[in-house]
């Protein structure tokens, strides 16, 4: 009797089906929306958060309109190139500090990537993943308080990831690119970094993916030029510490930690 075996397209899919065959067992402690399209995944969540979509949740599109990343830019997400969700996750107290949330999201979509494309990506502070010099994924933290009658607090880890993108806006094209082939689908890869995200989701405190994010930061031990408000500054990012932030050295010979929020990070490549 001939089997018909399902094609290649097929497999790649991202709809609720495949998501979850590929999540395995997993796939019973979250929810799974997914959409043909839609403006930002992170708008979904904060969207379902506040009807009462079951915590933790995976909510996914093949394309969004309005992709945003930190600082109020864009994130283009053309269909079918790329890989774009939000982790809706629970938190018992408000986070004061993101910075742990994103960069332990950077070392599970990095490490996700290594083991499904054999690639090695490094983690632009705080919240970039880069490939031969070029971006091929974004990360956008954020958190709602005060979600019903009890106050809930959940956070949503936005990720946007370019696969097999080619053709980017020529604002990007200079700045972006994608990783490339993999060895399996999108919805494996999905699956691969909530299997290597979520024990961090659950355990807070831990910290035992500082090691990688160290490893393969591409900013430490680099001059860096950073932003806050209209003040441009200069320094060496000497050290990471254990939340996260950045340790920069000053020509003054002080020390500054920046944290997420209004900062914007640039390697200085004219440095010697």
């Amino acid at each position: 009797m001939k089997r018909n075996h399902p094609s290649p397209e097929s497999l790649d899919l991202l709809t609720r089906e495949r998501i979850s065959e590929a999540l395995g067992e997993a796939c019973a402690e979250v929810s799974i929306v997914a959409f043909e399209e839609c403006g930002s995944t992170n708008d979904e969540a904060k969207k379902m958060a506040i009807e009462g979509i079951s915590y933790p949740a995976l909510i996914v599109a093949e394309r969004q309109s309005a992709g945003r990343g930190r600082l109020g830019r864009s994130f283009y997400s053309p269909s079918r190139t790329g890989l774009y969700f939000s982790v809706l996750y629970p938190t018992r107290e408000v986070l004061q500090n993101a910075v742990s949330v994103t960069g332990a999201a950077a070392v599970a979509v990095m490490r996700a990537i290594r083991s499904t494309a054999g690639k090695q990506t490094e983690i632009k502070w705080v919240n970039d993943l880069y490939l031969d010099g070029k971006k091929v994924c974004g990360i956008l933290t954020e958190a709602l308080t005060g979600i019903g009658s009890d106050g809930k607090t959940c956070l949503i880890v936005g990720i946007g990831i370019n696969l097999t993108t080619e053709a980017f806006p020529e604002e990007l094209s200079e700045i972006a690119g994608a990783v490339g082939g993999t060895r399996t689908s999108r919805a494996d890869l999905l699956a691969e970094i909530w299997r290597e995200l979520s024990p961090f989701l659950k355990h807070p405190a831990d910290r035992s993916w500082l090691e990688d994010y160290r490893t393969h930061s591409m900013v430490l031990g680099r001059q860096i030029e950073w932003i806050r408000g209209e003040e441009r500054r200069q320094g060496i990012a000497a050290a990471i510490t254990e939340d996260g932030e950045l340790e920069v050295l000053l020509p003054s010979g002080a020390r500054e930690l920046l944290r997420t929020g209004e900062i914007s990070v640039k390697v200085r490549t004219d440095a010697p």
